[in-house]
């Protein structure tokens, strides 16, 4: 597999290691959700045309018929344009920076910190979209430029594109120390890779130096109570596997 091209380094000194999407996912990942977009538009085209049909056969003036038509036709004009800038906008927001494209191809869109994507940069980098996607694709200029792949709308946002990495849930090699209450943890803001973090820590942290497991653990639990507005105080270890208990619970119900 690829090897992770995009380092974040933490303020508690946690490397998070990320794999760029690539140009070919995110184009086939757009290709997928013009198609959406575009079968939403021909549905609606299919209505537009019976309803002018019906109105056809309506026994009414000629004026009034026309009116219908119009209202009808800016109505449709007006709802294409609402589902050609809103359903990345609503999908990504929605969806921590996914829409079905990129769900289907496994890519998210991240803040370049490697925090979850806010509506704002949501708004924004699909503001731009038209920018990008248009003037023969000019936005495939920068990503093949940029190092880290970024479209014009990235750099107005600030976001990344980048692989999901699925944790595989069953063949972690580890045992917890206990067994733990997870309902108060929303673990819905870690994303794969930090939960990737987590369970690789787990699992070498009885390979690691006895000065450098502590340190590391203490980093790492500390990171995820900043990400999950934890203040609980039990000690980092039993922290981070109620986490991951969590995650995992959370994953395979």
């Amino acid at each position: 597999m690829q090897q992770p091209n995009y380092s974040i380094s933490t303020p508690e000194n946690v490397d998070l290691h990320l794999e760029l999407a690539g140009i070919g996912n995110r184009v086939l990942a757009a290709l997928i959700d013009t198609t959406i977009t575009f079968a939403i538009i021909i549905v609606l085209g299919l209505f537009l045309w019976g309803a002018i049909t019906l109105v056809g056969l309506l026994d009414i003036g000629e004026q009034q018929r026309t009116l219908l038509n119009s209202v009808m036709s800016m109505i449709a004009i007006l709802v294409i344009f609402v589902i050609n800038f809103g359903y990345f906008i609503f999908f990504e927001g929605l969806w921590q920076g996914q829409t079905p494209g990129k769900k289907i191809v496994s890519i998210r869109v991240i803040e370049s910190n490697g925090q979850p994507v806010s509506w704002s940069g949501v708004v924004l980098r699909n503001l731009i979209r038209t920018l990008d996607t248009g003037m023969a694709f000019v936005g495939l200029l920068p990503m093949i430029i940029d190092r880290n792949e970024k479209r014009f709308g990235d750099y107005a946002a600030g976001t990344i594109v980048v692989r999901e990495r699925k944790a595989d849930m069953l063949s972690e090699d580890f045992v917890l120390s206990d067994t733990y209450n997870t309902e108060a943890i929303d673990v819905g803001r870690i994303t794969p890779q930090e939960y990737a973090l987590l369970v690789g820590f787990l699992k070498r942290r009885t390979n690691l130096a006895k000065s450098q497991r502590p340190l590391i653990a203490g980093n790492l639990a500390n990171y995820m109570h900043k990400k999950l507005d934890d203040t609980s105080t039990e000690p980092a270890e039993k922290f981070l596997e109620r986490v991951y208990s969590a995650y995992k619970a959370r994953a395979e119900s």
